[in-house]
């Protein structure tokens, strides 16, 4: 093995786009090991497209950083289990019947709601 080959193989693997924004996550709430978050701010260093989604995502976060919390009511937490233990009763038959009443095929369902959760992100990312 010459030089080059052993400096290529020492080099760290440059982080794919995919790679650096499934980190945002962790980099947000620094809980990246020390190496990895130098990787994911290299990348960023380098790519305006994933500076810019960073900028975006960061910003977000903040903003729900800084979104006043509020206490649940005591009685609420019982009536959403007991709604759930309903639903997990009848809830699959009440959906088979649905779907057998609409003819909305799964198929179209999905994509609907990726569409609407990346909407819901977008518009709370909106400055």
């Amino acid at each position: 093995m010459n030089g080059f080959q052993r400096r290529l193989r020492d080099m760290p693997a440059q982080l794919s786009h995919r790679e650096t924004r499934a980190l945002f996550i962790a980099l947000a709430d620094e809980e990246l090991p020390a190496d990895k978050a130098k990787e994911v701010r290299s990348h960023l260093d380098g790519c305006g497209e994933c500076q810019q989604g960073w900028q975006h995502y960061s910003s977000t976060v903040l903003r729900l950083r800084q979104v006043e919390k509020h206490k649940a009511p005591p009685a609420l937490a019982s009536r959403v289990m007991t709604r759930v233990k309903r639903q997990r009763r009848f809830g699959l038959k009440r959906l088979h019947l649905m779907h057998a009443q609409y003819r909305l095929p799964v198929e179209i369902l999905i994509p609907l709601l990726i569409a609407a959760a990346v909407g819901a992100f977008l518009v709370m990312s909106a400055p």
